[in-house]
């Protein structure tokens, strides 16, 4: 009785839309999913160095792969030391001070001997566990732990970083000193 009373015009109208309705739902999924796709590959579009030969290709695939493997720690230089001394009372400055006082313990720690390099993928708190006198660990392996959690707050912490935290740092930093020489 429905059928009846619609004409020629609207059931093609229908059957129109329907259509219309599918492909654009068939043209948002294959765009989801080659979205998906192309951000899940690892690398670029295009293969890096593509036209170049296969010896070049190699070498800059594998100077690629090192980037995430390169690690640095930063030494505070005298020209640095000025400008911050100008603000001496922000939380840069006791920060940096920080980071260069590492740099002074493992100075200290490498003039004692040689063969006590420390890398800076290597952790410190088990560095200097391993490096101090046994009779320094014995009686001031905590001293070593409150040393390495400054130095991680200052490192690594957004929270300021204050002149009583370093002075308590630089404190344990020349009890470290003596332990080492």
């Amino acid at each position: 009785m429905l059928l009846h009373q619609l004409t020629n015009t609207t059931i093609i109208l229908f059957i129109a839309a329907g259509v219309q309705t599918i492909l654009i739902l068939f043209i948002f999924a294959k765009r989801q999913i080659m979205r998906f796709s192309l951000r899940s590959r690892r690398g670029p579009h295009t293969p890096i160095a593509y036209d170049t030969e296969k010896a070049l290709r190699k070498e800059i695939e594998r100077r690629i792969q090192v980037i995430p493997r390169i690690q640095f720690e930063p030494h505070l230089q005298e020209c640095y030391q000025r400008s911050l001394d100008a603000c001496h009372q922000s939380s840069t400055y006791y920060r940096v001070k920080t980071v260069n006082g590492l740099k002074i313990l493992d100075t200290h720690i490498m003039n004692r001997d040689s063969s006590y390099k420390r890398h800076p993928n290597e952790n410190i708190r088990r560095f200097l566990i391993n490096v101090l006198p046994a009779t320094f660990n014995d009686n001031g392996q905590h001293l070593i732990h409150e040393f390495c959690d400054l130095y991680e707050r200052a490192r690594h912490d957004p929270s300021k970083f204050k002149s009583e935290d370093y002075a308590t740092y630089s404190k344990i930093l020349l009890k470290l000193i003596d332990a080492s020489s």
